[in-house]
């Protein structure tokens, strides 16, 4: 239950401290005293979003806390799922800072948006005043019949296997189409991996050393001529090169003798004549494979051109980048073949899962078929309770073949008030005041499944009057004997029957206006229903009448 609220510059709330007790709390005040903005606070606590402009002053952060009693064995769960230490006497705190920011604790740890309204959703349930609207939408029907059937939890497993299937959809979809792009690029991947192939290229130098062969075999002729005169020339019987440095080498090995830097000469020489033969043993076999070969010469640019045709294709720069690319284009076909299998894969996963969704969804349609009656009932004598006779009140259900976010289900409430008229549905055919009688009767029914602690009803009265009235009020009286029910209202009979009673209202000074909150004692609940009957001018007979609504 809610044990206290504090709510600190919010809106025309300054600085507001209220203590809730258990059973049937009522509010009441003036239209426009802030039980709206008090419920909006409270709706903070739940994990609604927020903005800077609900701060007072736009200097300071706006805190909201809230101490609740909860039951260790509803709750601890919950607070295990999100790693969070269970207490008995739980804070639960808002803050909205001056630049935007938004921070929520629970017991000070700090907590996302998420897991706040995950957890507040099942301490306080808040019935505001357009809440009556949403019987009109499927999604508000559905979630009725989960509590009555107590397939809340089941539903939650359905809408993640929905979405889940949802999402495997999407992937298949997303794979088909990426393997029917890659179809033609796959082809044409095929077709230049082998192209590359069949060229053998093994060595990365291949292409220098073809052009260097090429351009040999081109020159060999002249290559050939000068080699061969080279040797004529170092060889020649007159005039040979080796001959006279040899005689030079003589001459000054004979002058070392009296003249000793030239043994250093001769040393010199000696080296000259070892590297003239090596050179001239170097010239002897170049010249022996100086070959003129135009069979050869035409095979080798054969060779250079596909080397340079597959370069310029793929526009690269060398052998090296073209090993790249060919593995590159490897890699292309493998993934293709691997996207195939994941498609192959997903598709296997999709049939197994939409088998299993559809037999889940198909339960959750047994179950909550199974309380439409029992709900059909008690709604039933209630509304007769409350004043309409002759209400029917029918649960529908038109199944769908194809799954939605509610299964096979399509719900829909029918009602009718008058016994000559068909049920229809309920946002068709009701007024508002059976409307209203209508959630109240929706909302007693399924308190004791929902086994929310705190229940807030802002108005659901709105519409009726009289006897009406206190038939409601009766109602909200007996459900807090099992919850904390709290009721806002502007109906006197239901403000006489809580068991404790406080008043908002507005306050001024110099500067502004703000907006407090006092728990009346009995004296004071007096004027306050009284001034609820008869207006800003109180008269005897209301305070009379007020006393006896007390007392009875």
């Amino acid at each position: 239950m809610l044990k206290s609220l504090q709510i600190n510059n919010y809106l025309l709330i300054d600085n507001l401290e209220i203590n809730f007790n258990s059973g049937f709390s009522v509010i009441t005040g003036e239209t426009g005293a802030g039980k709206s903005i008090m419920l909006d606070a409270i709706s903070l606590l739940l994990g609604k979003r927020a903005d800077t402009d609900v701060l007072s002053d736009k200097s300071r952060k706006c805190v909201i806390e809230a101490n609740f009693i909860l039951n260790e064995d509803k709750f601890k769960n919950d607070f295990s799922k999100n790693d969070l230490d269970f207490e008995k006497s739980t804070i639960i705190r808002r803050e909205i800072l001056p630049e935007g920011k938004s921070r929520a604790f629970i017991n000070d740890t700090p907590v996302t948006l998420a897991v706040l309204k995950s957890i507040g959703d099942n301490i306080i349930d808040i019935h505001s005043q357009h809440e009556n609207l949403n019987l009109g939408f499927m999604q508000f029907r559905t979630q009725i019949i989960d509590i009555a059937a107590g397939t809340k939890e089941m539903a939650e497993q359905f809408v993640e296997k929905y979405n889940n299937l949802n999402k495997l959809e999407t992937e298949i979809a997303k794979l088909k189409t990426q393997i029917a792009n890659n179809t033609n690029e796959k082809e044409f991947s095929k077709f230049q991996i082998e192209q590359i192939e069949q060229a053998k290229i093994n060595d990365e130098n291949e292409l220098e050393e073809l052009e260097e062969k090429a351009s040999f075999l081109e020159n060999a002729v002249e290559i050939k001529e000068n080699l061969y005169a080279s040797i004529n020339l170092a060889r020649d019987v007159e005039f040979s090169a080796e001959e006279r440095l040899k005689e030079i080498k003589n001459l000054l090995s004979k002058l070392s003798q009296k003249h000793k830097p030239a043994e250093n000469l001769v040393d010199r020489l000696d080296s000259i004549l070892i590297e003239f033969k090596d050179i001239y043993s170097q010239i002897e076999s170049d010249l022996y494979k100086a070959e003129i070969n135009p069979e050869l010469l035409e095979e080798i640019n054969a060779r250079i051109d596909l080397i340079n045709g597959l370069l310029q294709k793929h526009k690269l720069a060398n052998i090296s980048e073209l090993k790249n690319k060919y593995l590159e284009l490897i890699n292309f076909i493998n993934s293709s073949d691997s996207l195939e299998q994941e498609l192959e894969e997903k598709e296997k996963e999709f049939k197994k899962l939409k088998a299993e969704t559809i037999e889940f969804a198909e339960k959750l349609s047994t179950k909550r078929q199974k309380v439409f009656s029992k709900v059909e009932k008690e709604i039933t004598e209630l509304l007769v309770n409350l004043g309409i006779k002759h209400a029917n009140f029918i649960i529908e259900n038109i199944k769908d073949n194809k799954l939605s976010l509610h299964g096979f289900d399509n719900i829909n409430f029918l009602f009718s008030a008058n016994k000559a008229v068909a049920p229809q549905a309920i946002e068709k055919i009701a007024s508002g005041g059976e409307f209203s009688r209508l959630m109240l009767a929706l909302k007693s029914q399924t308190a004791h499944a929902a086994a929310v602690p705190t229940i807030i009803f802002d108005e659901i009265d709105t519409g009726v009057s009289g006897e009406i009235a206190n038939r409601m009020g009766k109602i909200m009286l007996d459900l807090g004997n099992s919850f904390q029910v709290i009721g806002i209202t502007h109906l006197p009979q239901v403000a006489a029957l809580g068991t404790t009673h406080y008043k908002i209202y507005k306050q001024s000074d110099d500067k502004r206006t703000y907006t407090k909150v006092k728990m009346l004692n009995h004296e004071e609940r007096i004027t306050e229903i009284a001034s609820i009957m008869s207006g800003e001018k109180l008269t005897s007979q209301a305070i009379d009448n007020a006393r006896i609504l007390l007392e009875n």
